[in-house]
This record gives structure tokens, sequence and C-alpha cells, in this order.
């Protein structure tokens, strides 16, 4: 009998539950989101719900440190976002955080809709032996 390795997928590991934020909301609801929620990262979602870019804790901070004349996500949020699919190989996407110097990549769909965000500690807990079949 001959043994196989399971590949697994983004969505076997992906967290489902996302907190996104909108372009047009102000700096300061993305700060609060991302303290109340335990976050580093919010999805940027344009007014149909597809994804424009994505917010970190350290893009937040680098604005309070400005003149204050950003007030918008969307003047800080990072546009050229690397992101994933539910069905690439997850050693695909740990590669992308590895080459892109990130933490997480926003997981959207063939429309571009943010179904989940896959982090380094999804990875963490899969490569640790915390994830479950």
């Amino acid at each position: 009998m001959r043994e196989t390795a399971i590949t697994p997928r983004v969505r076997d590991i992906m967290n489902r539950q996302v907190i996104s934020i909108t372009e047009d909301e102000e700096i300061r609801v993305a700060a609060k989101r991302l303290l109340k929620d335990e976050t580093n990262h919010l999805p940027v979602l344009n007014g149909d719900g597809l994804l424009v870019g994505i917010i970190t804790t350290f893009d937040v901070s680098k604005a309070v440190v400005t003149d204050g004349r950003l007030r918008q996500v969307k003047d800080i949020m990072t546009r050229k976002v690397v992101k994933t699919t539910p069905d690439e190989p997850v050693d695909i996407a740990a590669r992308k955080l590895k080459q892109n110097n990130i933490s997480a990549l926003p997981v959207v769909d063939a429309t571009n809709r943010v179904v989940g965000i896959l982090s380094a500690i999804d990875l963490g807990k899969l490569f640790g032996g915390g994830w479950r079949q």
C-alpha cells in the first residue's frame, strides 16, 4: 500500500470570519476595529463589496504620526493586494507571504469578493500540528 501526502488547500485552514472595512471609513474607525477585534489586517472593500485594498495596524500607526490630512482608509490602504484563492495549495500561499514580507492574505473568490483570510498564525497551526483535517 502506498501512502500519499495530502496537500491542504487554503480553504482548509483559512479564517472564514473576516473583519473588513470600506474604503470611505475614517482611519479612526479602522483603528478602533483593529483593536476591538484583535486583528492586524482589515481587507478594504468598495461599495460593491469587492476587495480594493488592505489596511494594517502598521498603516494606521504611520497615519497617526502624519500631519492629519489623511482622513479615510482609502488614503492609507495598500492598493496592490497580494491575495490567494480557496483552491490554492497552502505551500504556494505560504510562499507568497514570505516573498512579499507580509503576514496575511485575503482569500477571494472568482469575483474578487473576500471569503476568508489566511494569516501566518493559521500556517503556524498547520505546520505546528494544530490543524485538524
